[in-house]
């Protein structure tokens, strides 16, 4: 499985790939400037929907997500996901 996740000045877009790179999910959603707390309930949200018990490939773009995934650890990329 992997997941990109790009956080933009005012929403926040994931998609999920399974292992065959197949997209298994997409959303789109405004943060209203609270980008921890609803990147938060992103990622969550993807926990319980896909029942994640173990790490996966998760990597984070766009203008808000960058000092968020350089804080976390997380690949970042700018302009677009790079997953695959």
């Amino acid at each position: 499985m992997k997941i990109g996740i790009d956080i933009g000045s005012t929403t926040i877009k994931s998609v999920v790939f399974d292992d065959e790179g197949n997209l298994i999910h997409k959303s789109y959603e405004r943060h209203f400037t609270l980008i921890t707390e609803k990147t938060q309930e992103v990622i969550k949200g993807l926990i319980d929907k896909f029942e994640i018990k173990e790490p996966v490939i998760c990597a984070i773009s766009g203008s808000a997500g960058m000092g968020l995934a350089e804080k976390a650890g997380i690949p970042r990329s700018r302009g677009c996901i790079n997953l695959l």
